[in-house]
C-alpha cells in the first residue's frame, strides 16, 4: 500500500481558482490483535508496518511472554489494516491510560526503569551533519507537508528513518526496526522533526537512547522528565544553533 495518493483541488491564487492534481498522505486505520484480542487501532501510514506494531506493543509492554516476528501477519483492504499476533503469554493493559497525543496510543509513565547510563558524547558539527541529512532524506514531509519524521542515528551516520502520519507512530516505527534487526540502543540519537511531548521523550528514554534532537521545541514535562532520567533533549536545532534544555554533558564544544 502506498503512503500518497493523488486528488483533485481547488487552488486559489490571489482572484485566480483552478483545479489541480495534488498529493496527499494517505491514512489508515490500523488494527492490532494479540491473540485474536484487538489491543488498539491507530491511525497511521500504511507504511513499515510491521515495526510500527513491534515498537508500539513492545513499548508499551504490551507484549508479555515469548514471542517472534515470523508469527506477525499483515492483512490489509481498502479501508484498513489489521496485524495479528501469536504469542504464548498475555495481554496486559494494567494501568495504562490514553495520551494527549493526537493518535490514540497508551502511556507508560511508570515504565521507565532507572536513570540512562551511556558516555556518549557528539560534537555540535555531528549534530548539524546528521540533522541536515535527517531532513534531506524526509521526502514524504516534504512531498506532502504534513508527515512526521524520526530517525535512529549513532555517532557516524543514520541508521534508519520512519515517516508517519503520527508522530508517535514514526518514533515507535523506528524502535520497531531495531528491534527487528537486534541494533542495540546504546550510544544511539533519537532525531525527530516535530515537537518533543512528555510521550516522546519516555519513548526515548524507555530504551536507554541517550539523546533526542527536534527543530522544534520540547514541553515543559517533557524537559522535566527527561532530567530525571539523564535524557538529554535538544531544540530548535536550525541551521547552526540549538538548544540544550537537559543534560548538556553529552555535547563536546
Amino acid at each position: 500500500m502506498q503512503p500518497l495518493e493523488n486528488k483533485k483541488i481547488v487552488r486559489v491564487k490571489q482572484d485566480e481558482a483552478i483545479e489541480v492534481d495534488d498529493t496527499v498522505a494517505v491514512e489508515k486505520r490500523i488494527k492490532i490483535y494479540v491473540n485474536n484480542e484487538e489491543v488498539v487501532s491507530l491511525s497511521a501510514s500504511p507504511v513499515q508496518i510491521k515495526e510500527l506494531v513491534i515498537g508500539f506493543l513492545m513499548t508499551e509492554d504490551i507484549l508479555k511472554g515469548e514471542w517472534c516476528p515470523e508469527k506477525i501477519i499483515i492483512e490489509e483492504n481498502e479501508k484498513e489494516i489489521n496485524a495479528r499476533v501469536e504469542l504464548e503469554g498475555h495481554v496486559s493493559l494494567d494501568g495504562k491510560t490514553i495520551t494527549s497525543g493526537c493518535m490514540s496510543s497508551v502511556s507508560f509513565l511508570s515504565d521507565v526503569k532507572g536513570s540512562i547510563d551511556d558516555d556518549l558524547k557528539v560534537g555540535q558539527n555531528t549534530l548539524f551533519r546528521l540533522f541536515k541529512e535527517f531532513q534531506e532524506k524526509s521526502n514524504l514531509y516534504r512531498t506532502t507537508g504534513c508527515i512526521h519524521a524520526a530517525a535512529l542515528a549513532d555517532d557516524r551516520e543514520i541508521l534508519f528513518i520512519a515517516e508517519d502520519v503520527g508522530r508517535h507512530n514514526a518514533v515507535d516505527k523506528v524502535i520497531g526496526w531495531a528491534l527487528l534487526n537486534r541494533v542495540g540502543f546504546k550510544g544511539k540519537i533519537m532525531l525527530v522533526s516535530g515537537r518533543i511531548s512528555s510521550e516522546m521523550a519516555l519513548k526515548t528514554a524507555k530504551w536507554k537512547i541517550p539523546i533526542i534532537v527536534s527543530r522544534t521545541a520540547p514541553t515543559s514535562l517533557a524537559v522535566e522528565m527527561a532530567q530525571k532520567v539523564n535524557l538529554t533533549v535538544i531544540g530548535f536545532l536550525r541551521g547552526n544553533r540549538f538548544n540544550i534544555y537537559s543534560n548538556p554533558e553529552r555535547v563536546a564544544f
